[in-house]
C-alpha cells in the first residue's frame, strides 16, 4: 500500500516512509538468509539505535 501524496516539501517523515515501505516489501526467504549476514545485522542494529535516538529527540 502506498502512503498518500502529500504537497509541500519532501521532508524527514516522507524518507522515512519509503524506508518502512521498502522494508515492508522484503520477502521473509531473504529476511532468513540475511540472519547469517553479520554486515547486515550491524546495519540492523544502527538503524535501531538511529530510529530510538529519533524517537527520544522527537518525544
Amino acid at each position: 500500500m502506498a502512503a498518500p501524496e502529500k504537497k509541500g516539501k519532501p521532508g524527514l517523515g516522507d524518507e522515512l516512509q519509503t524506508v518502512i515501505s521498502s522494508m515492508k516489501a522484503i520477502p521473509w526467504t531473504t529476511l532468513q538468509e540475511l540472519k547469517a549476514d553479520p554486515e547486515f545485522l550491524r546495519q540492523l542494529q544502527d538503524a535501531e539505535e538511529t530510529l530510538k535516538a529519533l524517537r527520544k529527540a522527537v518525544s
